[in-house]
């Protein structure tokens, strides 16, 4: 039973008493006891685990949009293809009525069949454009059903190669940057030596550079042959540009006098020094992570188009891309990745009347006529010179096939050859110097000459792009780490054992990719942690989610036509028209036509007339008198002979790439026969 306390105030015991505060003391006992705490309770962080999660994690996951900005200038032929029923027919396009819409070359239909005719695959419609072949379905990320026209793929670099830029040279990237040309600079009345290089050379005004293999005059007019005095000097680099300031990353200038130097293409070369140690040069290869069009998701992005109408296409890897215990091409922890775009071979569809066609077309090729498209070739922006090996630009030799770099490359491919770069052990960072541009063109442009009858040249003039959209998963710091060396501590205790060593290294965070000038001597830049930024301001940061992070990528593909520098010229070709005997086989008379249909016909003149026997200038009377007025000069099989000259506007640059079929951006497409499109609709 509880115990009860009454308290009697002291008002009510006396008159005269005053109340006051009164305390009672009770005591409190509990036969219970605590839990102890053991080593299973602990304080939890969110933050420190999200952190220590992050940080373990080496799976990624991508997703993203390409916006593709592509133009069709160049085209299999300017031929209308239908379908009607089971047959596939063409019907030529002439120049008048050749239109370009948003970069595409093509017509705008003035027919209206309501029963079964068909335009890549699409039904006619009335004043429609139609791009001519290879068309939307064949260039876009997507075509009209859906199917993809490009395989991507995630790569990163994963080892280095070595190459000769130039033709039958002994010299290769390890050598350094091949020098093709030489000329004087003249700057405030003093003569200076500028050097062209075969690719970008990467350099600075001030650089320190050396020159190597080349001729010293100095010693040469002493009949002495040697360069010594040459590659014993390194030199600075006075200014870049030529004399007008142009192409300023392939020239450069030094403080030389222009009569006591001079080169050997294909051997004399130079080599950015930073702090007394030689740049190395190199090919980056990079390997896939991913393989089939089974490992994303392609799809149209809602509401997606580019400036030029183009459309967008989101994509979303369904694989994890894992980089645990991956290294890089110089052996360090991936940075990179890199995402590879490849086009591919497989967009034409046997249901297509445009395939239908074109596999017609080319069964009389000597190649392989099953592919619409050639296999990919890649090559580099190298510098106009005859000696260079091939070139994605342009092409220096008549045959460029016997000069490839790197040939035959498909959507199957797990490697792949990449760019060119510059590595200096006291910068410890790669710098690129030259992209990669895969090359590919249709199988038809490029045998034409074999189905031509000796009309027409080959079209060498393909589309190139850039498959290669870096990744930045990683940074390094834009610091080197203070040296660390370990020689005085291994000498005073005498460490001699290989464990030993490299607990003491573990011990001042040297890791594994340091360089190493001399033993136990290491230089290195710190990879940063995702969610890491260094003093200034370098780093990266994504969000991270069930144990992967995830990456959005944003990136424009370019793909472009394949223009040389361009120049304008006329073309014209002689025809004489007649009967049998003035023209055996009509063959006259089908090159007349295929020139009137070409898309870059400007107009035909006659040169003379024979008639009676007599060649004639006066043309009137005479052709009033034997085809009528208008004159049917395309369908004339008369007696008398009609000699004209077909011109033609050709496109070309230095290098030829054979018979340009429109304009490239260099030249004004009104320039050929056009009509106006209300004049069609």
């Amino acid at each position: 039973m509880d115990n009860e306390n009454k308290i009697l105030l002291n008002s009510v015991r006396t008159p005269s008493s005053v109340n006051v505060d009164s305390n009672i003391q009770f005591g409190i006992t509990n036969t219970n006891k605590p839990i102890p705490l053991n080593d299973i309770d602990t304080t939890v962080s969110q933050f420190q685990q999200f952190e220590k999660e992050r940080k373990e994690s080496t799976t990624y996951r991508f997703y993203g949009v390409v916006s593709p900005i592509i133009s069709n200038p160049i085209f299999n032929d300017n031929i209308k293809i239908s379908r009607n029923g089971n047959n596939v027919t063409s019907k030529k396009i002439l120049s008048s009525d050749i239109f370009e819409k948003d970069g595409w070359i093509g017509f705008y239909n003035d027919e209206l069949d309501e029963t079964a005719l068909q335009f890549n695959d699409n039904k006619s419609a009335l004043c429609e454009f139609f791009p001519f072949d290879p068309g939307y379905d064949r260039l876009k990320m997507l075509d009209s059903d859906g199917v993809p026209n490009y395989l991507f793929k995630v790569t990163y670099p994963f080892r280095n190669k070595n190459i000769s830029l130039i033709r039958n040279s002994s010299k290769t990237l390890e050598d350094g940057i091949p020098i093709i040309d030489k000329f004087t600079i003249k700057l405030n009345g003093r003569l200076y030596t500028g050097f062209k290089t075969a690719i970008n050379h990467g350099l600075s005004v001030n650089d320190s550079i050396k020159l190597l293999s080349f001729i010293d005059n100095t010693i040469t007019l002493t009949n002495t042959v040697g360069d010594l005095a040459l590659n014993e000097r390194d030199y600075r680099v006075f200014k870049l540009g030529n004399q007008s300031n142009d192409n300023k990353f392939r020239v450069f200038v030094v403080d030389i006098d222009p009569f006591s130097i001079d080169f050997t293409i294909g051997e004399s070369t130079v080599k950015r020094i930073v702090d007394g140690k030689e740049s190395n040069y190199y090919v980056r290869e990079f390997k896939s992570l991913t393989t089939d069009y089974k490992d994303y998701d392609i799809y149209p992005a809602a509401y997606g188009t580019t400036y030029f109408n183009d459309d967008v296409a989101a994509f979303n890897f369904i694989k994890d891309v894992d980089v645990d215990g991956l290294v890089d091409n110089l052996g360090r922890p991936l940075s990179e990745l890199y995402l590879t775009i490849v086009k591919n071979d497989s967009d034409a569809s046997l249901t297509s009347p445009n395939t239908q066609y074109w596999m017609e077309q080319q069964s009389g090729l000597t190649v392989n006529a099953d592919r619409f498209w050639t296999p990919i070739i890649a090559g580099y922006e190298l510098e106009n010179n005859e000696n260079l090996n091939y070139n994605v630009r342009a092409y220096g030799d008549p045959d460029y096939s016997n000069n490839l770099w790197y040939g035959n490359i498909d959507e199957t491919n797990i490697d792949f050859d990449g760019d060119i770069v510059e590595y200096n052990v006291n910068d410890l960072l790669e710098r690129r110097l030259e992209l990669v541009y895969h090359r590919i063109n249709t199988v038809y442009r490029e045998n034409l000459n074999s189905i031509s009858n000796d009309i027409f040249l080959d079209k060498k003039e393909g589309y190139i792009y850039n498959p290669f959209k870096k990744i930045q998963i990683r940074e390094f710091s834009t610091t080197i780490n203070p040296t660390v060396n370990l020689q005085p501590l291994i000498d005073e205790f005498n460490i001699t054992e290989p464990s030993e060593i490299e607990n003491l290294k573990n011990s001042f965070g040297v890791p594994d990719y340091a360089y190493s000038p001399v033993p136990n001597l290491y230089r290195w830049r710190t990879l940063l942690e995702i969610g890491e930024v260094d003093e200034t301001g370098v780093g990266v940061d994504y969000p991270f989610e069930s144990g992967a992070h995830y990456m959005y990528l944003n990136n424009r593909f370019m793909f472009q036509r394949q223009d040389p520098p361009c120049e304008f010229i006329l073309i014209s070709d002689e025809v004489t028209l007649g009967s049998s005997s003035v023209d055996p086989g009509n063959l006259q008379q089908e090159k007349f036509v295929k020139l009137l249909g070409d898309p870059t016909y400007l107009n035909y003149e006659l040169l003379y007339l024979s008639y009676n026997g007599v060649q004639s200038t006066n043309f009137r009377p005479i052709l009033d008198t034997i085809l009528g007025n208008p004159p049917n000069i395309v369908n004339y099989n008369g007696i008398s002979g009609l000699t004209m000259s077909v011109n033609r506007v050709s496109y070309q640059g230095e290098y030829e790439l054979g018979k340009r079929d429109v304009a490239g951006g260099c030249v004004d497409l009104s320039l050929l026969k056009q009509k106006d499109v209300d004049d069609v609709c």
